[in-house]
């Protein structure tokens, strides 16, 4: 398997990857990997401060995906106040519109203790030194809130291969840019999970349906070349939707 591939899961069945070496495996429970550390949220998420290119890419995993004027204003702003500070509770905010909405947003991030103190902490260094990292992110025990924002500031950090079982709970908008890099391995149950700006270029990936609702294995069929086949019952089209059905 090479350093770096893009693959898509879909379907309700197992997300059981194959981990190339030097990759971010994120899992509610990762199986253990010989050689790879574990890491958790709580070892530290703070990566401030940042060059230009890393502060964008933590604002986009930091912020909501909408497209509201005082949201691309408050990015924005983010991204500049982060280049300046040493950590997400010591930004320094104007009185401007701009930087006020920025506030909102991370004072909404560190009403969390979970988050508040995990970004007080840097992010370890190992996690970014190219060996296999295992985050296990469990949403059940930190909440599905605590769980994206931890999830995306890892992902968005990271220049490796990217792994991640359950992408459907996790996938943003800004995720494009690890598909256009070919470092995406992920899951989702269907294809709806994708946002609709992802969905394009997701559905181009190298992709395998497993336990697919038949929505998912018609679409599957299409993209890979399969026609409907009225004249009889086994044809490959229907042949490949069975497949891909299945558990």
């Amino acid at each position: 398997m090479p350093t770096h591939m893009n693959f898509l899961q879909i379907g309700q069945s197992p997300k059981d990857f194959e981990i190339p070496p030097g990759s971010l495996f994120i899992s509610d429970d990762p199986r253990p990997i010989k050689g790879a550390k574990i890491c958790s949220p709580t070892d530290g998420l703070n990566p401030l401060p940042l060059e230009y290119r890393e502060a964008r890419e933590f604002v986009a995993a930091a912020y909501p995906d909408k497209d509201l004027m005082t949201y691309r204003n408050g990015r924005r702003a983010l991204t500049r106040l982060v280049m300046n500070a040493d950590r997400l509770d010591r930004l320094h905010y104007t009185r401007k519109d701009d930087d006020q909405e920025a506030k909102g947003v991370v004072e909404d991030i560190l009403l969390s203790p979970m988050l508040r103190a995990a970004f007080r902490k840097p992010l370890p260094r190992w996690v970014l030194s190219g060996g296999t990292t295992l985050v296990r992110i469990n949403r059940q025990e930190i909440g599905d809130d605590d769980a994206k924002i931890a999830a995306n500031v890892l992902m968005s950090q990271f220049k490796g291969q990217v792994v991640i079982q359950y992408f459907g709970f996790y996938a943003r908008e800004h995720h494009a840019a690890l598909i256009r890099e070919e470092r995406l391995i992920a899951g989702v149950n269907t294809l709806s999970e994708l946002p609709d700006k992802l969905y394009d270029r997701a559905i181009l990936m190298p992709k395998k349906g497993r336990g697919c609702t038949f929505e998912d294995a018609e679409t599957l069929a299409k993209y890979a070349g399969h026609r409907p086949d009225p004249t009889r019952k086994d044809n490959p089209h229907n042949e490949f939707i069975d497949r891909a059905m299945a558990a």
